[in-house]
């Protein structure tokens, strides 16, 4: 038990240097393209750091653990949502961009949707249904980018005039600063999941739960410790991106290409935790109208912590 809590600490300081090294990479690499933090946020940041999400389901698909798969995937979205985004909220008033507002959080709604609708057709998510959600997904990341490099050409037309421009550092390190960093949330949520899984088998808890709540947790560590950074350096573009993307990218990606490997049985059980995705993603959008204009504010975030806090433990009750 001790040994396990102690390669949890290693986990964590991996997470908490990999996400500085991501954050870090993803921004530069945005500004080189003349792509706004928003984007690389939904895009290179999300998909980074849903790496992990990604490897456990498609291991837990491949081993016959779909209750896991699943419980990652809605546990994790879940958690991004109210925990991450509530806890960056918390730190530094969060700014929601009409993009955000109008075009993100409605998709991440419609991928709710769209794998309900997959998932309770048969009972099961199947190799065709997969090659669907990736096909979504790969539309959401063309328009993403075509959009971002469209808005980036037009603040750097805006921006032509000014010569007190901050050199930026080579591109190719920071693509390596990218990898590197994602390579370190990788190992430390390895790092994480498994231990906390031994010591939560080990108590007796059920695979459903340790899926949507340890397991989601574990492999939402680079979000919420990515998000958490980018909130304490005043990128609220960063973090926002990061947990909308990775949402999108958890209900398209992360099911999608598990799918391609093993037929997912479904619990209709989930039907609940996906209306409650669905439900919350709208809160967030009314929380732009709330107070200040476009903006999620520190009690809006306590707000978000504390619905998180009700779900987990009505999860483990129920």
């Amino acid at each position: 038990m001790l040994l396990s809590l102690l390669v949890i600490a290693i986990g964590f300081a991996l997470l908490v240097f990999g996400a500085n090294f991501l954050v870090d990479g993803a921004c530069s690499i945005a500004r080189r393209l003349g792509v706004p933090d928003r984007v690389a946020g939904l895009t290179i940041v999300a998909v980074g750091t849903s790496l992990p999400e990604l490897v456990v389901s498609v291991t837990s698909a491949v081993g016959g653990h779909a209750d896991m798969a699943f419980g990652n995937v809605v546990g994790s979205c879940l958690a991004n949502l109210l925990l991450i985004l509530g806890l960056s909220a918390v730190i530094a008033p969060v700014t929601l961009s009409r993009s955000t507002q109008r075009f993100e959080i409605p998709v991440s709604v419609a991928a709710c949707g769209l794998l309900a609708l997959l998932a309770n057709t048969g009972g099961q998510v199947t190799m065709l249904e997969g090659v669907v959600l990736l096909v979504a997904f790969a539309a959401f990341v063309a328009r993403t980018v075509r959009v971002g490099l469209a808005e980036g050409a037009g603040e750097k037309d805006e921006g032509a005039a000014s010569e007190d421009v901050e050199p930026q550092p080579v591109f190719f390190r920071s693509l390596v600063m990218v990898a590197v960093g994602i390579a370190m949330l990788k190992f430390g949520a390895d790092l994480v999941v498994d231990n906390a899984t031994a010591i939560a088998s080990a108590m007796g808890i059920s695979e459903r739960i340790i899926g949507i709540t340890v397991v989601a947790l574990g492999t939402c560590l680079p979000e919420l410790v990515t998000s958490v950074v980018a909130a304490f350096r005043g990128n609220s573009d960063i973090a926002v991106g990061n947990v909308v993307g990775s949402n999108i990218s958890n209900l398209l990606l992360v099911m999608g290409g598990p799918a391609l490997f093993a037929r997912i049985p479904y619990d209709t059980a989930y039907n609940v935790d996906l209306a409650l995705l669905a439900i919350f993603s709208l809160v967030l959008v009314g929380f732009a109208f709330i107070g200040r204009r476009h903006e999620m504010s520190r009690a809006n975030g306590v707000v978000f912590v504390v619905l998180y806090a009700a779900y987990i433990a009505t999860s483990v009750l129920r």
